[in-house]
C-alpha cells in the first residue's frame, strides 16, 4: 500500500508552543510550486550559466568555474503555516489556494551574479502568472549565491504583487 503524502500534517508554532495543522498550506504549497515552476524554468532556465559572467575570472579559468556552479536553481513556495486556520477551512475539505485572496511568498536562489536582464524577466513571470490566474498575489524574492551559499549581491531583488 503507498503511503500518503502528507504524513505529519501538524508542526510546532514556535511563538505559541502550539501544534498547528499544516496539512493545507504543505498541499497548497505543493500545488502552487509545481504550477509556477514551468513560468520560472521559461524565463531563468537559459540563464543560470552565462557566457556574460566570463568578465569576473580569467578565460582559462572560466570553464573550472562553469562546472563549479553548475545549474543551480533553487524555487522555494511557502504560504503561512496557519493560514487553515487563519481562513477557516475545513481541513476534511480542503480547497485549492486558487480559491482565496492569498499571498505566497516566492524564493527564488540563483548561483550566479545579477543580470541587467534579470528584472525584466522576473517582471514577465510575475505577469505570467496573473495573467494566467496561477497566483494574483505573491511576495517574490531573488537571492544571488555562489556554489558556496555565499550571497553575491549585497541586495535581493523584491517585488511584492
Amino acid at each position: 500500500m503507498k503511503e500518503p503524502k502528507y504524513m505529519m500534517p501538524y508542526t510546532t508554532i514556535w511563538e505559541t508552543g502550539e501544534m498547528e495543522d499544516t496539512f493545507l498550506s504543505d498541499k497548497w504549497q505543493d500545488d502552487a510550486e509545481k504550477e509556477i515552476r514551468p513560468y520560472v524554468e521559461k524565463e531563468l532556465g537559459d540563464v543560470l550559466i552565462s557566457k556574460e559572467m566570463e568578465d569576473i575570472a580569467k578565460s582559462e579559468d572560466w570553464e573550472k568555474i562553469q562546472e563549479e556552479i553548475g545549474d543551480y536553481n533553487q524555487l522555494l513556495l511557502a504560504f503561512d503555516e496557519r493560514i487553515g486556520k487563519e481562513l477557516n477551512i475545513d481541513p476534511n475539505k480542503p480547497a485549492s489556494y486558487k480559491d482565496y485572496d492569498v499571498s505566497p511568498t516566492i524564493r527564488i536562489t540563483l548561483s550566479r551574479k545579477k543580470q541587467d536582464t534579470d528584472e525584466d524577466r522576473f517582471t514577465e513571470m510575475i505577469y505570467g502568472l496573473k495573467k494566467d490566474e496561477v497566483l494574483e498575489h505573491g511576495n517574490m524574492i531573488v537571492e544571488y549565491i555562489s556554489t558556496k551559499g555565499v550571497p553575491l549581491e549585497d541586495d535581493e531583488w523584491h517585488k511584492k504583487f
